[in-house]
């Protein structure tokens, strides 16, 4: 294989705003090419400075592909000088990396064909052994580009690259560094497989970062300001406040405000626990004297759930109604800031006060700033039409044609179609949504420059692809230019992308209206989707392809989404999960991505829900939230992993360490142990049946105007009256069951397969009538039950139901009464949603119900759906009934 570096000779420079900086992957050019490139803050080192009359290095700067730089390193080894070889080096894992980010799902391959090259293994000892001959800057870039192939510095196949590190950890390097090579050595360092080596390293770097602050004074340029955020990002912490020089004794000294310090402790989650406690007390205690751009720094690197910083955020909230309250004039960036900070989780009268300030004035952001205002106040967040409608008016000054403004266009359509819970219905409602959408379709019509030309990179593509099938008003048809390159661009797209075009395909066949649909549209959307299907199949076979994290990402993404997902691109993937065993080293994070996608799609795979339960067990970190999160997924799959009894025990002991726990959570954990494992935890039951906890429970419930909770309560609630009745938790659900679950029954009686009725005529027949034949009738707990009978156990005769009253049980004392020599049959038909996906394993919840029936006196008798669907002579379906009824004794 080949690997050819290119670039679409249309190519716009990107300009990345400065609260945005992103990585952007600098392609490299052919010979033929122009030297403008494409550049960002954390982009490839600049080429060696090339001798007029050095033909050599001219050359190999100028190869642009393995294939020719490989045999011109060979043919002159004997007049490579160390600068030579560091070239070909960087030109290598530059080539690779410019064929990876067009070819993303082919990274992999090119990573190992690089790696297992002699050549490239030739290189690498020449240079580590001319490392002298090389000033650190070489160092520091050769350093950068082999880390950001993902080479592992700990790892047995980078020698060279532990020798390198082991070099520029010293601090006579540290010292020499400029703003640039810090910014490029931390970049390499934080890479994810390698975070681990910056701790040590923390305070010789942090120094040299505080020197370089003071050296450079006011004197920032634009690439000092780009480093200058970067490395602020790297290293965890805010630019320092400066200090007067002339120090008054009265005057509290400037705070230390580590304002990225959640993003550093992400990477070192065992530090954090030590250094959040302080700086959280800094920041409290000095709120008021906190930017609100650091304060929106702080809120934004971590999420909301991160228990510390809702008191931060409540104060700042405090805060923002405070300077409100006084009306003295706010600048415009702290607005803007404040906005960002508080306007996405804050109520509805904040929102109104900040809607009301920001009319005021809105006028003068300029397009850069709306940009990142739109990420926070778009129709997800917003209900004031008259402040959107300006919002987009200011937006349309952004254009992908516009040189000052063109870098703005994209994030802002990648915002546009990220966010669609309330986008679709105001962008296509709305005069001044759908306005806004026209608008953009026709700056995308502008920038197409010739019918088959490439006129965008990759991930630009995919934006305007994903856009155009999110918001397809009237079924308009998309440009052509864009379909001819839909085929390759969907060939390289990962996962995720994969992920979004399947919503976005699903959106678009939702809105297509079945007699007004665009038919050019129609089949478009349809050729996307064959492609996607085709494509990704095609992709199964190599393993290596898709990590478990990435693959379980893809399928959560999609199952979670509010489309329904019926595509059969999904089932190889999901088959996919069986080819991972109990060797497969899981994190926390994709136990908690599993736990969720098989709770949603009820899937069983045994070998990873066990290895799921040894990773729980052998983590340090593990929460009792995430506890529960995976006790939900047993629940609903209803499996008992190999090493529960010890889960269990764990789950115990963080519940008697007081480990914070939602009320959500702590119904599903009892209802799992006591229902599903029959083990007891009776500080966590006397907790939940405590007056306090039920009253929460009540006001959380009327707040929101949904009985999740009471339906997991309920539920609980069944379970220890009937499966423990040794604990003596009384019954409390009768109103629940008679106001909520039993008009759910006829709801869902509604809806029943014709197999329903066929099964009650039948019944009707073979017992002799209808008065012997009971439907939709519950249990005395309000379990559901299809059909009913009583039959006598002498002679198998049935009994008529209005002798007795079956409802009585319902608010007396809950014993299931059963006449005198006879015996209560509940008859339950099953349907697919009784079983985990492909299967005929039952989820818990039918589990445990069939097993309550029999507890309570029932003869339970099942009609698989599997079973009856395959009769299909009425006098067969009839033979079936009868003997199921008679003679079986399940």
């Amino acid at each position: 294989m080949h690997l050819f570096s290119f670039r679409p000779s249309s190519l716009y420079r990107l300009k990345q705003p400065l609260w945005t900086i992103k990585s952007t992957i600098r392609t490299l050019t052919d010979a033929c090419i122009t030297s403008e490139a494409v550049k960002s803050a954390e982009d490839d080192p600049a080429p060696f400075m090339v001798d007029s009359n050095d033909s050599l290095m001219t050359a190999i700067q100028s190869c642009s592909s393995l294939s020719t730089l490989f045999p011109l390193v060979r043919a002159n080894l004997p007049q490579h000088r160390a600068q030579h070889i560091a070239s070909a080096l960087l030109r290598a894992c530059n080539i690779v990396r410019s064929c990876a980010y067009f070819h993303p799902i082919h990274m992999e391959s090119y990573r190992q064909q690089l790696l297992n090259h002699p050549m490239f293994d030739l290189l690498c000892h020449l240079c580590e052994h001319r490392l002298l001959e090389l000033n650190f800057e070489d160092h520091v870039n050769i350093l950068s580009a082999l880390v950001k192939l993902d080479i592992r510095m700990s790892s047995s196949e980078s020698p060279f690259l532990r020798h390198l590190f082991t070099e520029l950890a010293q601090r006579e390097y540290i010292a020499k560094f400029d703003l640039n090579l810090l910014h490029r050595f931390l970049i390499a360092v934080v890479k994810k497989s390698n975070r681990h080596l910056l701790l040590p390293l923390y305070k010789p770097l942090l120094e040299r970062f505080h020197q370089l602050l003071i050296d450079h004074g006011p004197n920032h340029n634009t690439a000092s300001i780009k480093c200058t955020i970067g490395v602020t990002h790297l290293l965890g912490m805010a630019i320092p406040l400066s200090k007067s020089s002339s120090s008054d004794d009265t005057q509290a000294p400037s705070p230390d405000i580590f304002v990225r310090l959640l993003t550093l402790g992400g990477m070192f989650p065992e530090e954090m626990k030590t250094w959040i406690p302080h700086v959280m007390a800094n920041w409290l205690q000095n709120l008021n004297r906190i930017l609100w751009f650091d304060l929106y720094l702080i809120l934004s690197s971590a999420k909301r759930h991160f228990r510390p910083l809702n008191e931060l955020f409540e104060s700042a909230v405090a805060r923002c109604n405070s300077e409100l309250d006084q009306e003295q004039d706010l600048i415009d960036h702290d607005v803007l800031y404040m906005i960002c900070a508080l306007y996405r989780h804050s109520k509805i009268k904040l929102k109104l006060r900040l809607n009301r300030r920001l009319h005021m004035c809105l006028d003068r952001f300029d397009p850069h700033e709306m940009c990142l205002l739109y990420q926070h106040i778009n129709p997800d967040t917003c209900n004031d039409w008259d402040l959107l409608a300006r919002i987009h008016s200011k937006l349309k000054q952004i254009s992908p044609t516009n040189d000052e403004y063109e870098s703005d266009f994209w994030p802002m359509l990648t915002i546009l179609t990220e966010h669609i819970n309330k986008n679709i219905d105001y962008y296509t409602s709305e005069p001044a949504g759908a306005d806004f959408i026209m608008h953009l379709r026709g700056e995308i019509e502008r920038m197409k420059s010739g019918p088959n030309e490439t006129w965008f990179i990759r991930d630009q593509h995919l934006t305007i692809l994903t856009f155009y099938l999110k918001y397809a008003l009237s079924g308009t048809a998309i440009p052509s230019n864009i379909m001819s390159n839909a085929e390759g661009v969907i060939s390289q797209a990962d996962l995720k992308d994969t992920g979004t075009l399947l919503a976005g395909y699903y959106n678009a066949a939702s809105l297509l209206s079945p007699h007004g649909a665009n038919m050019t549209f129609q089949r478009q959307i349809e050729q996307i989707h064959r492609t996607l299907v085709s494509q990704k199949k095609e992709h199964l076979s190599n393993l290596s392809i898709y990590p478990l994290s990435h693959l379980v990402n893809f399928l959560s993404h999609i199952t979670s989404s509010r489309y329904n997902i019926g595509t059969p691109l999904l089932e190889p993937f999901f088959e996919r999960l069986n080819s991972y065993d109990n060797q497969t080293s899981l994190s926390l994070r994709d136990v908690n991505s599993l736990s969720l996608l098989f709770s949603h799609s009820a899937r069983l795979y045994p070998a990873l829900l066990d290895s799921m339960c040894s990773t729980l067990i052998d983590t340090q970190s593990t929460s009792l939230r995430l506890i529960s999160t995976y006790f939900r997924c047993l629940f609903k799959v209803n499996y008992k992993p190999e090493q529960i009894n010890d889960l269990c025990s764990l789950a115990r002991h963080l519940y008697e360490n007081k480990d914070e726990l939602r009320s959500f959570d702590m119904l599903w954990l009892a209802m799992t142990t006591t229902g599903l494992f029959n083990q007891i935890d009776e500080h966590l039951l006397n907790d939940i049946f405590s007056l306090s906890f039920l009253d929460s429970i009540d006001q959380i419930s009327m707040k929101r105007h949904t009985n999740p909770l009471g339906q997991s309560l309920f539920r609980l609630n069944q379970i220890v009256c009937i499966d423990q009745p040794q604990l003596n938790i009384p019954w409390f659900n009768d109103r629940f069951g008679l106001e909520v679950v039993i008009p759910d029954m006829r709801r869902h009686w509604q809806t029943r397969h014709t197999v329903f009725d066929h099964v009650e005529s039948n019944l009707t027949t073979i017992l002799g009538g209808r008065e012997y034949v009971q439907k939709l009738p519950v249990s005395p707990y309000f379990h559901e039950i299809d059909f009913e009978c009583i039959l006598r156990l002498d002679n198998r005769k049935p009994v008529r139901f209005d002798q007795y009253d079956l409802m009585k049980n319902i608010s007396g004392d809950k014993k299931l009464e059963i006449p005198e020599g006879c015996e209560r049959v509940a008859i339950q038909l099953t349907t697919p949603n009784h079983y985990c996906q492909n299967t005929n394993h039952y989820v818990g919840s039918v589990e445990i119900t069939f097993r309550h029936l029999k507890k309570l006196g029932y003869r339970v008798v099942v009609l698989p759906y599997y079973e009856l669907s395959a009769i299909e002579s009425s006098a067969a379906r009839y033979r079936y009934l009868h003997n199921k009824v008679f003679k079986n004794n399940q």
